[in-house]
């Protein structure tokens, strides 16, 4: 099993106050970050964990089955 990081705990944080604001756009002024850091962080933790949590994009912001 994979050790949790610190880096692990602080992107799921940032990922559950995406999901708390219903979005990145919102979530930025929460965050006190422009949206394209977020979007960044956000495609390290997918990355990291190996999984698509959210879409985003045009059509808004939805979790998927994994998110």
């Amino acid at each position: 099993m994979k050790k949790i990081d610190d880096i692990d705990i602080r992107l799921l944080q940032l990922f559950l106050i995406i999901v708390e604001s219903d979005g990145f756009s919102a979530a930025q002024y929460q965050l006190n970050m422009h949206q394209s850091s977020i979007s960044k962080k956000m495609n390290d933790l997918e990355t990291r964990l190996g999984m698509t949590l959210c879409h985003r994009g045009r059509s808004g912001f939805k979790l998927t089955p994994d998110g």
